[in-house]
């Protein structure tokens, strides 16, 4: 149980500074929002296909651990990059200021 809040912990942790900076980095320029939104769009639905479409195509060979393997790689891979597009749209939609200007 300690080992799952251990993990919970590090993983928001890593989130919230990918989206903060992110979001530093969405204030520059609308320009840059743009391609982040796009970015982590794009991202978010690779990953998702990748973990959960892909590995219902690996064949399945028995005798042999490298479907599971296959499985457990894509997986891992595809959960990665969903949690960092989630986290770059996070970002994106902290920064309010259209610029990195400070305001009077």
């Amino acid at each position: 149980m300690k080992t799952l809040f251990l993990l919970l912990g590090v993983f928001s942790w890593l989130g919230w500074t990918l989206a903060w900076t992110v979001r530093d980095t969405a204030r520059r320029s609308p320009e840059r929002r743009s391609k982040l939104v796009v970015g982590g769009v794009a991202m978010f639905a690779l990953g998702v296909v990748a973990a959960l479409l892909l590995p219902r195509r690996v064949p399945d060979t028995p005798g042999s651990s490298a479907a599971l393997v296959m499985i457990a790689f894509l997986w891992v891979v595809g959960g990665g990059m969903a949690f960092a597009g989630a986290a770059t749209l996070l970002g994106v939609a902290l920064a309010s200021g259209a610029s990195g200007t400070p305001k009077p």
